[in-house]
């Protein structure tokens, strides 16, 4: 009898397919490191994740105006109705008009104040002057009107000054005399000859 210890078996596509299968197993379960690590990085992400990262922003309410008060909305109303700014309906109710003092001192202060003074101004001043009172807002020459009011002086003087500085800047348009900014109507008359050096 011989020894079937000894005889070799041949080897075939199933036993390569079961040797594959059995290191596959052991690979899996290899790593202990690696499987506690992730085990760990899960309860983490669960306790973090439960938990908010930044506390809730407070929602800042919107801004609303106050309301405005029952005498607050009826002198805006007449304001309204008479085309004055709000800030000189008492001036024009007390006195007619807004004093030129007042509309120079806001003129002189800017921004919204000039903004109302010049709407006044323009029902104030001689209807001749309007085109010039035009230019001399569009090229912001806030000096020139000014140089129109002396504080404590007669109104009547104001109008004849608005009339001469408006005469001046029509003899400077017949002229055709070059605009350079920066230069006064004086200073800039046709009476200059550009040829002469100046001292």
């Amino acid at each position: 009898m011989k020894d079937m210890r000894n005889k070799r078996k041949r080897r075939n596509c199933y036993h390569r397919l079961r040797a594959r299968y059995i290191e596959a197993q052991r690979a899996r379960r290899g790593n202990p490191a690696a499987s506690a690590a992730t085990q760990l990085f899960a309860i983490f992400a669960v306790v973090i994740g439960r938990a908010p990262l930044l506390p809730a922003a407070p929602v800042c309410p919107r801004y609303s105006p106050p309301q405005l008060s029952p005498a607050a909305a009826h002198r805006t109303a007449m304001a309204r109705r008479m085309g004055v700014p709000v800030r000189y309906l008492d001036l024009v109710l007390s006195q007619g008009q807004v004093p030129y003092a007042v509309l120079f001192n806001h003129i002189r202060q800017g921004g919204v104040l000039r903004r109302d003074a010049m709407i006044e101004l323009r029902k104030r001043i001689p209807e001749a002057a309007l085109d010039w009172l035009d230019y001399v807002e569009k090229w912001d020459r806030w000096s020139e009107l000014l140089r129109c009011h002396v504080a404590k002086e007669q109104e009547d003087l104001t109008d004849v000054r608005v009339l001469k500085s408006t005469v001046r800047w029509l003899e400077h348009l017949k002229d055709n005399v070059p605009f350079q900014p920066g230069t006064t109507l004086e200073t800039a008359g046709g009476d200059t000859d550009p040829q002469k050096p100046k001292t």
